[in-house]
């Protein structure tokens, strides 16, 4: 049986690449550009996920369910310096990935099903399913990955999908420019996901999870502590880029630029996904002042997003700045320790911001690529499907009780609440208030968005005459022909976009996780998705010797926490959430005392979580029907008193324009700089020293030509003439030789002459 799951799961991994092989080279010779094999393959895709998610989740319903299959993919032998070297692949499918396989397959299988009718007539219809098909092969890739290198492989592929989905419309300008900072944004946190890995091989030469696990655990870390935090922050960068977080968070609303169907499979289930999902992975080596990083992160993005979206007219906008901030949610939620709630967020919100997303792109679909919502109003007579799907998405989102989303959330408010109990207050209550702040936020503008597009009287020909224009030029360049939408009635879509919804918006309601409405751990997700066991924990279990750390005996660590739970107070549900408990068929989990005491904080808070937070929702709506609906207060003139709030908020905090005027300016002069130092400097060193070596070279030319080939050639010279005239000496004739033997000898003889007569 394992086996064979581990062959089905490679085959989910496969068939997605499958479609992408055969559509990007064949789309153009199949009947509908071969739309019919990629929403076939995913179709086979789905029916196995679903198999193996009946299998290991129904079937099973085991906490502790994992196997695992690998082979060894590069040996590169005994390597000077190194020592072995060798790098495996493998697949690891426990519970969490189980849920994610069927989570992805259902929403990617409904985004190509949506999209056989929102992008038919496009000019690329085929390669947008051959691009489908390589982002969820990404996705898969990262949900089956059981070890940091191969992840890291899946994760540039995600960004390599993500660039061609997001600039899918490349013809134009600001899709152009949206998938290329999409891409850099990206790339600045995988570089520190990188070297976060780079410095965990360092440390055990291995980039399996389990390994890593298991060295940590051991107290096999010999670096110092602060480097296993640095390693953990690092490691969190490709999350803050995936997952668009605060700083790298710019880059997600300007996805949009990509077709609707991309929005909802981009913010749903694939690329943002990515990185919690990864921070998951890697969460039983975080330490606590990693952990602390990454919950301020989140909470601060949570906060942040919420106050943007309250002021953006477009309505896919104001959804993506609201996966922003839920996603701020789930990492805050890690970062508290609340490890289950948040995995249970990022599961729940895939369904209904995917349903969401779908809505709107159906929405914009029948209003012929109206976007502004201060366009739209009065279609929830109709689009009475679209509006029923998109109000339980809406309301589930707002953490409205009945609906997963408020199992979910309120379980993550719990433990920020908790958590900032257990850490003595203070600032720590920072993280807690961000969190409330964004969800009274959250009903708000989800209230101000339901009321403007499917309520009141439609206000089409209120919009001015310059704005018919653009939009008219908007279609021609999303594919689409037809005149102005005013000229065409609106009306329900076809069924393949209609049935997305109706699925989406199903698996958006509370009965699906937990038959308890108020939850409080009950429910299958949060038994079976439980804190992996913390080799370090809040630092308690660990000691310094020397340059390196070591653990705390497990036995000890669970003797010091009290964590059987028939000795303690702490309930089991939320023991499990914390990470530790003991469970009636696996035995105790191993955790410290802080776990113990967040765990049972976290318990506490529960029912004032809820309270809180139903009180937040509350208020959230009553405002938006005070604003919009009543009119009690009137949005336009609220905007002009408090005008310079309201372009904080619609001008998105300024962040593009603060990255423009400090990284990228700063950049661009830096560059500046470098090409001035570059040719002054650099060239002028190289240009000066090259002088010097011409005139050196041109002097040594000269000696070279006139001294020492003079003297060769006077040497050559002086040879030849007394060459020629021995020539004419050595004539080689008896009767030469005779005469100047004469002449020598009357020579010699006048000489004698002479020197007697003196």
């Amino acid at each position: 049986m394992m086996h064979s799951l581990i062959q089905l799961s490679i085959a989910v991994l496969l068939l997605p690449l499958l479609s992408f092989v055969v559509l990007i080279f064949l789309n153009r010779r199949l009947p509908r550009n071969g739309d019919f094999v990629g929403v076939g393959l995913l179709g086979i895709s789905l029916s196995i996920s679903l198999y193996i998610f009946w299998t290991v989740i129904v079937q099973h319903y085991d906490p502790a369910f994992k196997v695992a299959w690998d082979f060894t993919w590069l040996d590169f032998g005994n390597v000077p310096g190194v020592g072995p070297l060798q790098i495996r692949m493998g697949i690891m499918l426990d519970n969490l990935t189980a849920i994610m396989l069927a989570m992805v397959n259902i929403i990617s299988f409904l985004v190509h099903l949506y999209s056989t009718g929102y992008m038919k007539g496009e000019t690329y219809y085929g390669r947008f399913f051959a691009y489908l098909g390589i982002f969820t092969f990404s996705m898969f890739g990262i949900v089956l990955s059981d070890n940091l290198f191969s992840i890291y492989m899946f994760w540039e592929l995600v960004g390599l999908s993500s660039y061609l989905l997001i600039g899918f419309y490349f013809h134009k300008d600001s899709a152009a420019d949206a998938q290329k900072k999409a891409f850099l944004a990206n790339r600045v946190g995988d570089i520190g996901m990188w070297l976060g890995i780079l410095i965990l091989y360092s440390q055990f030469h291995t980039f399996g999870y389990q390994e890593i696990y298991d060295h940590i655990k051991n107290g096999e870390f010999h670096m110092s502590q602060a480097w296993l935090t640095a390693a953990g922050v690092l490691l969190f960068m490709g999350c803050v880029g995936k997952s668009a977080q605060f700083p790298l968070h710019v880059w997600l609303p300007d996805a949009m630029e990509g077709p609707t169907p991309v929005s909802a499979l981009i913010h749903a289930a694939t690329m943002v996904a990515a990185g919690v999902y990864f921070v998951a992975r890697i969460f039983v080596i975080l330490t606590p002042d990693a952990l602390h990083v990454i919950a301020f992160i989140g909470a601060f993005t949570a906060f942040m997003a919420a106050t943007i979206a309250i002021t953006q007219h477009d309505i896919k906008r104001v959804l993506a700045y609201s996966t922003v901030s839920q996603l701020g949610y789930m990492v805050l939620g890690l970062g508290v320790g609340a490890y289950s709630a948040a995995l249970f967020h990022l599961v729940t919100h895939a369904f209904f911001k995917a349903c969401l997303f779908l809505g709107s792109g159906a929405i914009i679909h029948a209003m012929h690529h109206e976007q502004d919502m201060r366009w739209m109003g009065g279609l929830y007579k109709k689009m009475p499907w679209t509006f029923v799907t998109f109000m339980i998405a809406t309301l589930a989102l707002a953490g409205l009780p009945l609906t997963s989303g408020f199992l979910s959330k309120d379980a993550i408010l719990a433990g920020a609440l908790g958590f900032a109990a257990v850490e003595g207050g203070g600032i720590y209550y920072l993280i807690p208030v961000f969190g409330f702040g964004a969800a009274v936020m959250t009903a708000f503008y989800m209230g101000r968005q339901i009321w403007l597009v499917f309520f009141g009287e439609s206000r089409t020909h209120l919009k001015p005459a310059e704005e018919h224009g653009h939009d008219a030029h908007a279609h021609d360049a999303h594919g689409h022909h037809g005149d102005d939408h005013g000229h065409h009635e609106v009306h329900e879509v076809a069924w393949n976009m209609r049935l997305p919804l109706v699925v989406l918006a199903s698996l958006s309601v509370f009965i699906v996780f937990s038959p308890d409405p108020l939850d409080g751990g009950k429910g299958w997700f949060m038994h079976l998705v439980q804190t992996p066991p913390t080799a370090i924990s809040a630092g308690e279990a660990m000691h310094h010797e020397g340059a390196g750390l070591h653990a705390t005996q497990p036995g000890a660590l669970l003797a010091e926490a009290h964590t059987d739970t028939r000795h303690t107070e702490v309930p089991a549900a939320h023991a499990a959430e914390a990470g530790h408990g003991h469970d009636a068929h696996h035995g105790p989990v191993y955790a410290d005392a802080r776990q113990a005491e967040l765990a049972h904080m976290t318990h506490e808070n529960h029912y004032t979580a809820i309270m809180l937070s139903s009180i937040m929702v509350a208020v959230g709506i009553g405002m938006a029907l005070i604003v919009y609906v009543f009119r009690i207060i009137d949005p336009d003139k609220t905007a002009q008193a408090i005008r310079p709030l309201y372009l904080y908020s619609f001008n998105k905090w300024y962040w593009d324009e603060i990255y423009d005027a400090t990284v990228i300016k700063g950049s661009i002069l830096i560059s500046k700089i470098l090409a001035w130092f570059d040719a002054n400097i650099i060239d002028g060193i190289v240009n000066g020293v090259a002088t010097i070596y011409r005139k050196f070279a041109f002097f040594n030319g000269s000696v070279d030509k006139y001294v020492v080939d003079g003297l060769v050639n006077f040497t050559a010279f002086t040879v030849q003439t007394t060459g020629a005239v021995f020539r004419k000496i050595q004539t080689g004739k008896v009767q030469t030789y005779m005469v100047m033997v004469v002449v020598a000898v009357l020579g010699s003889f006048a000489w004698f002459i002479t020197q007697f007569i003196k």
